[in-house]
């Protein structure tokens, strides 16, 4: 069976992956969780489908200024890592990350920025975008 969905990862103006730096960097944590959930996001039936992954424990709708959005999770030693993404047809944009620790959630980006992002990988897939990769 072929995939489902194809994910990709945000390239910025200079040309760098950053949610690939990011999992090998800050991220690194939580990088084999998602390397491992991503693989099955890819090859699952659509969110709502009989037998998708695409819900709890491994997706999680945003709300607020991020509807439309959906976040991975991964706690591990007491943070949470999170990666940012929007799905559009089988396409599915990795534009930002976030780390939830104590109280506080901070994010790389605005909700804004991060539709803006998904925009520039739609209208620009040469520049902005690359296929997200397991390294």
């Amino acid at each position: 069976m072929g995939s489902e969905f194809t994910f990709y990862d945000y390239i910025d103006a200079n040309g760098v992956n950053v949610i690939r730096n990011w999992l090998n960097g800050d991220g690194k944590p939580a990088k084999m969780f998602f390397t491992t959930i991503i693989g099955q996001l890819e090859a699952s039936p659509p969110p709502g489908g009989k037998d998708s992954v695409w819900k709890h424990p491994y997706t999680w709708p945003m709300k607020g200024e991020w509807d439309g959005f959906f976040e991975l999770r991964k706690e591990a030693s007491g943070v949470q890592y999170r990666l940012l993404g929007q799905i559009r047809n089988r396409v599915v944009f990795l534009v930002a990350y976030g780390i939830h620790k104590d109280q506080y959630y901070n994010t790389d980006v605005t909700s804004q920025t991060a539709r803006n992002r998904v925009n520039q990988m739609e209208d620009n897939p040469a520049k902005y975008r690359r296929e997200h990769g397991y390294n």
